[in-house]
Protein backbone atom coordinates (compact mmCIF):
# COMPACT_ATOMS: atom_id res chain seq x y z
CA UNK A 1 0.00 0.00 0.00
CA UNK A 2 1.50 3.17 -1.21
CA UNK A 3 1.28 5.90 1.73
CA UNK A 4 -0.81 8.29 -0.57
CA UNK A 5 -3.65 5.91 -0.73
CA UNK A 6 -4.10 6.31 2.82
CA UNK A 7 -4.97 10.09 2.14
CA UNK A 8 -6.68 9.88 -1.11
CA UNK A 9 -9.06 6.74 -0.55
CA UNK A 10 -11.20 8.53 2.71
CA UNK A 11 -11.42 11.75 0.44
CA UNK A 12 -12.75 9.87 -2.47
CA UNK A 13 -15.18 8.00 -0.41
CA UNK A 14 -16.72 11.12 0.86
CA UNK A 15 -16.79 12.64 -2.84
CA UNK A 16 -18.93 9.39 -3.36
CA UNK A 17 -21.55 9.63 -0.62
CA UNK A 18 -22.00 13.51 -1.52
CA UNK A 19 -22.25 12.28 -4.93
CA UNK A 20 -25.44 9.61 -3.89
CA UNK A 21 -26.79 12.56 -2.05
CA UNK A 22 -26.73 14.97 -4.99
CA UNK A 23 -28.15 12.03 -7.03
CA UNK A 24 -30.89 10.92 -4.54
CA UNK A 25 -31.91 14.86 -4.26
CA UNK A 26 -31.60 15.43 -8.13
CA UNK A 27 -33.86 12.41 -8.38
CA UNK A 28 -36.34 13.39 -6.05
CA UNK A 29 -36.92 16.55 -8.40
CA UNK A 30 -38.85 14.64 -11.10
CA UNK A 31 -41.63 13.28 -8.31
CA UNK A 32 -42.00 16.90 -6.58
CA UNK A 33 -42.58 17.93 -9.75
CA UNK A 34 -45.35 14.95 -11.15
CA UNK A 35 -46.37 15.48 -7.61
CA UNK A 36 -47.38 19.24 -7.73
CA UNK A 37 -49.04 18.91 -11.04
CA UNK A 38 -50.82 15.40 -10.57
CA UNK A 39 -52.48 15.86 -7.47
CA UNK A 40 -54.25 18.64 -8.62
CA UNK A 41 -55.49 17.26 -11.57
CA UNK A 42 -56.74 13.69 -9.87
CA UNK A 43 -58.44 16.26 -7.15
CA UNK A 44 -60.23 17.79 -10.00
CA UNK A 45 -60.81 14.72 -12.39
CA UNK A 46 -62.55 12.70 -8.77
CA UNK A 47 -64.37 16.22 -8.62
CA UNK A 48 -65.63 15.65 -11.87
CA UNK A 49 -66.36 11.84 -11.81
CA UNK A 50 -69.37 12.96 -9.46
CA UNK A 51 -70.89 14.12 -12.48
CA UNK A 52 -69.88 11.88 -15.17
CA UNK A 53 -69.96 8.52 -13.43
CA UNK A 54 -71.18 9.31 -10.15
CA UNK A 55 -70.77 9.88 -6.08
CA UNK A 56 -69.21 6.23 -5.28
CA UNK A 57 -66.52 6.17 -8.11
CA UNK A 58 -65.77 9.90 -7.48
CA UNK A 59 -65.30 8.91 -3.58
CA UNK A 60 -63.37 5.55 -5.10
CA UNK A 61 -60.90 8.26 -6.94
CA UNK A 62 -60.16 10.57 -4.08
CA UNK A 63 -59.25 7.07 -1.92
CA UNK A 64 -56.87 6.53 -5.03
CA UNK A 65 -55.42 10.13 -4.59
CA UNK A 66 -54.50 9.06 -1.09
CA UNK A 67 -51.94 6.38 -2.69
CA UNK A 68 -49.84 9.13 -3.24
CA UNK A 69 -49.23 9.86 0.22
CA UNK A 70 -47.70 6.54 -0.07
CA UNK A 71 -45.57 7.24 -3.15
CA UNK A 72 -44.23 10.22 -0.65
CA UNK A 73 -43.18 7.43 1.46
CA UNK A 74 -41.47 5.40 -0.83
CA UNK A 75 -39.92 8.64 -2.71
CA UNK A 76 -37.47 8.64 0.00
CA UNK A 77 -35.96 5.27 -0.62
CA UNK A 78 -36.78 5.75 -4.59
CA UNK A 79 -37.73 8.32 -5.87
CA UNK A 80 -37.67 6.67 -9.42
CA UNK A 81 -40.30 4.16 -8.21
CA UNK A 82 -42.33 6.64 -6.82
CA UNK A 83 -42.17 8.67 -9.30
CA UNK A 84 -43.53 6.43 -11.49
CA UNK A 85 -46.03 5.28 -9.54
CA UNK A 86 -47.28 8.73 -9.15
CA UNK A 87 -47.43 8.75 -12.42
CA UNK A 88 -49.36 5.44 -13.09
CA UNK A 89 -51.95 6.59 -10.93
CA UNK A 90 -52.49 9.86 -12.33
CA UNK A 91 -52.77 8.18 -16.15
CA UNK A 92 -55.48 5.92 -14.69
CA UNK A 93 -57.74 8.85 -13.21
CA UNK A 94 -56.79 11.92 -15.32
CA UNK A 95 -57.28 10.58 -19.43
CA UNK A 96 -60.54 9.01 -18.95
CA UNK A 97 -62.09 11.66 -16.61
CA UNK A 98 -61.03 14.47 -19.49
CA UNK A 99 -62.57 12.18 -22.04
CA UNK A 100 -66.05 12.64 -19.85
CA UNK A 101 -65.62 15.80 -19.38
CA UNK A 102 -65.45 17.02 -22.97
CA UNK A 103 -68.20 14.40 -22.99
CA UNK A 104 -69.97 16.04 -20.41
CA UNK A 105 -69.85 19.72 -22.32
CA UNK A 106 -70.68 18.41 -25.73
CA UNK A 107 -73.98 16.68 -24.25
CA UNK A 108 -75.18 19.50 -21.92
CA UNK A 109 -74.98 21.27 -25.15
CA UNK A 110 -77.07 19.44 -26.91
CA UNK A 111 -79.62 19.36 -24.33
CA UNK A 112 -79.91 22.88 -24.23
CA UNK A 113 -80.47 22.48 -28.24
CA UNK A 114 -83.40 20.01 -27.18
CA UNK A 115 -84.69 21.92 -24.46
CA UNK A 116 -85.38 25.29 -26.52
CA UNK A 117 -86.45 23.39 -29.42
CA UNK A 118 -89.22 21.75 -27.16
CA UNK A 119 -90.28 25.00 -25.58
CA UNK A 120 -90.20 26.46 -29.07
CA UNK A 121 -92.55 24.27 -30.71
CA UNK A 122 -94.57 24.63 -27.92
CA UNK A 123 -94.66 28.26 -28.40
CA UNK A 124 -95.38 27.56 -32.29
CA UNK A 125 -97.95 24.99 -32.07
CA UNK A 126 -99.34 24.75 -28.53
CA UNK A 127 -97.85 21.59 -27.82
CA UNK A 128 -94.80 20.20 -26.69
CA UNK A 129 -92.95 17.67 -29.41
CA UNK A 130 -94.10 14.40 -29.25
CA UNK A 131 -90.54 12.62 -30.00
CA UNK A 132 -87.24 14.01 -31.19
CA UNK A 133 -87.81 13.48 -34.80
CA UNK A 134 -87.94 16.83 -35.53
CA UNK A 135 -85.11 17.82 -33.73
CA UNK A 136 -81.88 18.87 -35.78
CA UNK A 137 -79.19 17.35 -34.06
CA UNK A 138 -75.93 19.64 -33.94
CA UNK A 139 -73.55 16.48 -33.05
CA UNK A 140 -75.47 13.31 -34.22
CA UNK A 141 -72.60 11.26 -32.27
CA UNK A 142 -74.64 12.46 -28.96
CA UNK A 143 -77.86 10.59 -29.50
CA UNK A 144 -76.39 6.98 -27.79
CA UNK A 145 -76.01 9.45 -24.62
CA UNK A 146 -79.64 11.25 -24.42
CA UNK A 147 -81.42 8.72 -22.49
CA UNK A 148 -84.99 9.58 -22.84
CA UNK A 149 -87.35 11.99 -24.51
CA UNK A 150 -90.41 11.83 -22.91
CA UNK A 151 -93.85 14.12 -22.49
CA UNK A 152 -95.13 14.87 -18.80
CA UNK A 153 -98.50 14.19 -17.93
CA UNK A 154 -99.45 16.22 -14.85
CA UNK A 155 -98.25 19.29 -15.39
CA UNK A 156 -98.24 18.86 -19.23
CA UNK A 157 -94.37 19.27 -20.01
CA UNK A 158 -91.93 17.09 -21.05
CA UNK A 159 -88.56 15.42 -19.25
CA UNK A 160 -85.34 14.70 -21.45
CA UNK A 161 -82.64 12.28 -19.66
CA UNK A 162 -79.19 11.76 -20.48
CA UNK A 163 -76.02 10.11 -19.15
CA UNK A 164 -72.64 10.30 -19.76
CA UNK A 165 -69.75 7.71 -18.46
CA UNK A 166 -72.58 5.13 -16.94
CA UNK A 167 -76.07 4.50 -17.46
CA UNK A 168 -76.43 4.77 -13.61
CA UNK A 169 -76.29 8.36 -13.55
CA UNK A 170 -78.67 10.56 -14.56
CA UNK A 171 -78.70 13.98 -15.75
CA UNK A 172 -82.20 15.32 -16.68
CA UNK A 173 -84.35 18.82 -17.52
CA UNK A 174 -88.02 18.37 -16.72
CA UNK A 175 -90.23 21.67 -17.99
CA UNK A 176 -91.86 21.63 -14.57
CA UNK A 177 -89.13 21.04 -12.30
CA UNK A 178 -85.82 22.38 -13.90
CA UNK A 179 -82.50 20.62 -14.06
CA UNK A 180 -81.80 17.66 -12.12
CA UNK A 181 -79.34 15.00 -11.49
CA UNK A 182 -79.29 11.36 -9.82
CA UNK A 183 -75.46 9.95 -9.27
CA UNK A 184 -75.98 6.52 -9.05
Amino acid sequence: MNVGDAFTKPVSAAAGLAEDKLMKRTSIVPFVFLLIVLVPLEAACACLAYETVGEITSILYFLAIGLNLGFVVLALRSPKAAATGVLVLGLLIVPYQLVLGRRLLLVEREVAGIVAYAWRTKCETGIYPLDLSGYEWRDPTIKPYIQDYRLDEAPEGFTVTWRIGTENTSHWYSSSSGWGYYPD
